[in-house]
C-alpha cells in the first residue's frame, strides 16, 4: 500500500472516521492536535513573521544584535546591510516591526529569552544511566536549555562535551587523542536544524525540541516533520527547503556568542556534512524518519559482535548494524538495505542463534526485531 500524499494528510479509515500514525511497533491513533498539524501543513508556514505579543525591542539581545547587524554589513553590504539606520535594517531583516516590536524569529533568534513568551521552545536534553550509577536512575545530565538558538546551541554542545563518551584515537603521525564517540560537528548541525526548522505553529506551542543520548544511539526530535523535501532526498541534492523561512534568513546572519561562528550556512551543506563527519569516525549513517509532525534524526555507534563460534557474515552483519537504531521489522530492513526479503530473514535467524536479535511477535501477529 502506498503512502497519501501529504496535502491529503490526514486520510481516515472510512468505517470510523478515525485517523493513524504508523510506527515499527504499531498504528497509532492521533490525537485532534496532530491532526490539526497535518491540516496545517497543507500551506506555506508563516507563524515566524508573526509579532510577539507584549515583547519590544528591550527584549531583544544587545550582544546578538549587534553581531547580526554586523554580519549583514559584512556579507550583503548592496542589499540589506545598506541600510544606514540599525532600526531600518532590523525591519526590513524582519526581526521588527516598524514600531520596533519583535517577530517570532526575531525573538527566537536574538531575544534575551524568548521563553518568557515561548516555555517550551526549548531543548529538552538528558543521558541514559549508566552501569555504575544508583539502582533506579532514570537519566543522567537532565537539563532544559533555554535561551535565544545561538545560546541554546552553545549550551548543547557544551552539554555533548561533558557527556559523549570518547575514544582514544591515533593519527596518522602518532598523535593520540580523545574523541568524542559521536562527531561534535554532527551534533551541532542536527541540533542546529531541528532548532531552525521545528514547527513553530500553534499546535506545537508545548512541544520542545527532544534530545536523548541512549546507550547506543543519539536521538534528537523535533515537532514538525520534513517541508518541501522528501527523507530520500536528504543530502543527496542541493536542495534548500524552510519551514521557517524567515527565521532562517535572519539565523544566516547570527552569530554564535562561544565560539563566533555561523548559527548556519542555509547552503544544504548540513545533512552532507553530517555524512562525511560520520563516515570519517567510521560510524554508521544517519537515520532520518519524517512522520509528518515530528522529525527524527538517528546516530548510531558500530555494532562490534562479540567473538562467536561462527563469524557474522555480510549480510548478519548490515542488518545488525541497522537494528542500532531501534526495532525495525522486515519490510523496513528491505527497504533500508535494498536486500531481498528471503535473504534478511535467512540472516535475522542467524542473528537470533548468536543471541545479537530478538524477536517480537511471530506467525499471524505483527512482528518486529530488536538488538540484544
Amino acid at each position: 500500500m502506498h503512502e497519501c500524499d501529504k496535502s491529503a494528510k490526514p486520510c481516515r479509515v472510512t468505517a470510523t472516521g478515525a485517523s493513524y500514525l504508523r510506527g515499527y511497533d504499531g498504528d497509532f491513533r492521533l490525537s485532534d492536535i496532530e491532526e490539526q498539524a497535518f491540516i496545517a501543513a497543507r500551506r506555506a508556514p508563516m507563524f515566524d513573521r508573526t509579532l510577539v505579543e507584549g515583547a519590544t525591542s528591550a527584549d531583544l539581545d544587545p550582544e546578538l544584535v549587534k553581531a547580526f547587524i554586523e554580519a549583514v554589513r559584512e556579507r550583503d553590504q548592496q542589499g540589506l546591510g545598506r541600510f544606514v539606520r540599525e532600526d531600518e535594517l532590523l525591519c526590513r531583516a524582519g526581526v521588527t516591526a516598524a514600531d520596533g516590536r519583535p517577530t517570532v524569529a526575531g525573538l527566537l533568534a536574538l531575544g534575551t529569552h524568548p521563553q518568557q513568551w515561548f516555555p517550551r521552545y526549548a531543548i529538552q536534553i538528558s543521558a541514559d544511566p549508566l552501569p555504575g550509577d544508583p539502582p533506579g536512575s532514570r537519566a543522567r545530565n537532565q537539563a532544559v536549555l533555554t535561551g535565544p538558538i545561538p545560546r541554546m546551541l552553545d549550551a548543547a554542545m557544551e552539554w555533548a562535551r561533558r557527556t559523549f563518551d570518547t575514544a582514544i584515537v591515533a593519527g596518522p603521525d602518532g598523535t593520540v587523542r580523545d574523541l568524542p564517540v559521536y562527531p561534535l560537528v554532527a551534533f551541532r548541525e542536527l541540533v542546529a536544524n531541528a532548532l531552525i526548522h521545528r514547527d513553530l505553529d500553534h499546535w506545537s506551542a508545548g512541544m520542545a525540541v527532544e534530545i536523548r543520548l541512549r546507550r547506543d544511539r543519539l536521538v534528537i526530535a523535533n515537532p514538525g516533520g520534513l517541508y518541501g523535501i522528501t527523507v530520500d532526498r536528504l543530502g543527496k541534492e542541493a536542495v534548500t527547503s524552510a519551514r521557517n523561512a524567515r527565521l532562517v534568513a535572519i539565523c544566516q546572519n547570527v552569530r554564535s556568542p562561544f565560539s563566533g561562528g555561523r548559527v548556519i550556512e542555509a547552503l544544504a551543506s548540513g545533512i552532507p556534512t553530517v555524512g562525511a563527519a560520520l563516515e570519517e569516525a567510521c560510524l554508521p549513517p544517519a537515520h532520518y524518519i519524517d512522520a509528518g509532525i515530528r522529525f527524527v534524526a538517528i546516530l548510531h555507534r558500530p555494532i562490534v559482535p562479540t567473538a562467536a563460534a561462527d563469524p557474522l557474515n555480510a549480510t548478519e552483519s548490515r542488518v545488525l548494524d541497522a537494528l542500532a537504531q531501534g526495532a525495525l521489522t522486515v519490510a523496513q530492513l528491505v527497504d533500508m538495505l535494498d536486500l531481498t526479503a528471503p535473504n534478511i530473514r535467512k540472516a535475522l535467524r542467524g542473528l537470533r542463534e548468536h543471541g545479537y536479535v530478538r524477536q517480537h511477535g511471530g506467525r499471524g501477529k505483527f512482528t518486529y526485531y530488536e538488538r540484544v
